[in-house]
């Protein structure tokens, strides 16, 4: 009996962009694909401007795609519709080709919706979130449906700011001023940690470190970043990048297969993904 080609004619393709991809999506997407038998491959692309990334969404024949920095917020006006929570934050970082048309959807939110539900921390807490990317978007929309209270917002340019629709309860801190704060929760949603030229810098000092409880660090680093050794000297609960990536990754996978994961197949990858 001859062995079947793979990848052949009839394999989906799907892809992430990304100015400096990495593996994590690659390793989830494939691997699930092969436990589950489906005959599919996902390859990440590196894309240095948005004029490439729009050729290539409009010209590639593909399934589904997905997107970071800085196509999560460029590419919004590409797609012919966006879900809901899309909609809202008007900021992508999954495309699902369904009959020639791109739908658009954010599986940050979701991950984010997790993660604080996870954390469980009284909605009066104080938190400070920190960016004005599209993933920091998505987390503050998870914050505000949460109701939680207290929600103080910093980035580098307070004209970010006013450009959101801000609720009472969300409030302006200068950038120089973030380690003044004494937040119950922290949340990174810069570069600031990330692997390449933003490996070796922090995005708070370490004296802000020794009020706070919780850290949620949306970098994506396979070593330690300098905010997870801190976190671990002063016993900070922290959750890393790696485990928000796989959470929106898991989500992001379900929605280009029309699939509902089972929890032993979640065990099962979560093992692999670990190792």
């Amino acid at each position: 009996m001859q062995k079947t080609i793979w990848p052949n004619k009839d394999t989906k393709f799907f892809f992430s962009m990304a100015t400096n991809p990495g593996n994590t999506g690659t390793k989830l997407h494939n691997t699930l694909f092969k436990i589950l038998k489906l005959n599919n491959i996902y390859l990440p692309f590196k894309v240095k401007s948005n004029k490439s990334a729009k050729n290539i969404i409009q010209n590639l024949n593909f399934s589904g795609c997905s997107l970071s920095m800085p196509f999560k917020e460029t590419l919004v006006s590409i797609v012919d519709r966006l879900d809901k929570s899309a909609a809202e934050i008007k900021s992508i970082n999954t495309i699902l080709k369904k009959n020639n048309k791109l739908i658009g959807y954010n599986t940050d939110y979701y991950a984010a919706l997790k993660i604080l539900k996870k954390i469980n921390i009284n909605k009066n807490s104080e938190v400070l979130l920190l960016g004005f990317g599209g993933v920091s978007k998505a987390i503050l929309k998870a914050l505000k449906d949460l109701k939680f209270k207290k929600i103080i917002f910093s980035s580098r340019k307070k004209r970010n700011f006013d450009q959101l629709k801000i609720s009472k309860n969300v409030k302006f801190c200068k950038w120089s001023d973030k380690n003044k704060l004494k937040p119950y929760l922290l949340i990174n949603a810069t570069p600031l940690g990330m692997f390449g030229k933003n490996k070796a810098k922090s995005p708070v000092d370490e004296i802000l470190l020794k009020n706070i409880n919780v850290v949620y660090d949306l970098t994506i680093n396979s070593n330690k970043n300098i905010l997870q050794k801190l976190c671990e000297k002063y016993r900070i609960n922290y959750i890393s990048g790696i485990y928000s990536s796989y959470l929106q990754g898991i989500r992001q996978f379900e929605i280009y297969n029309n699939i509902k994961l089972s929890k032993k197949i979640l065990n099962k990858i979560r093992t692999i993904i670990q190792k």
